[in-house]
């Protein structure tokens, strides 16, 4: 779940457009896997920059969430796989208190990409 009007997409956007400012040194590791995802919404939309592009960020920051998901959890993509559980991506919306529902047929596409990862992680349990 994304929400409008967010403050860590909106400072990892302008950080990399060189608009941010020094931040301190607990907040980077907290932000870095928002990266891609504002790289990626950059990519898509190369025309548009700042405020412009953040919307497309956050969206893009759900779908990270849902690949970060899929990529650390066994567990969460096989109860996805049988029908147990499903996940599905959304943006709140802060303003108006409405939620959009993202296509789920995006998160089946991820979780298929993620199979196919040779990286994704396989051990269900901690040792």
């Amino acid at each position: 779940l994304g929400h409008t009007q967010c403050g860590a997409v909106t400072a990892v956007t302008k950080a990399l457009e060189g608009q941010g400012h020094v931040l301190e040194i607990n907040i980077p590791p907290l932000v870095k896997g928002i990266t891609p995802a504002v790289e990626r919404a950059k990519s898509a939309h190369p025309d548009l920059h700042g405020k412009d592009v953040i919307s497309y960020a956050i969206e893009e920051n759900v779908w990270q969430g849902i690949t970060d998901l899929f990529m650390r959890s066994p567990s969460a993509r096989e109860l996805v796989k049988s029908g147990k559980a499903k996940v599905v991506g959304a943006i709140y919306d802060v303003g108006t208190g409405k939620v959009e529902w993202l296509p789920e047929e995006k998160t089946d596409k991820i979780l298929e990409e993620v199979e196919a990862n040779p990286d994704r992680e396989m051990q269900k349990m901690a040792e």
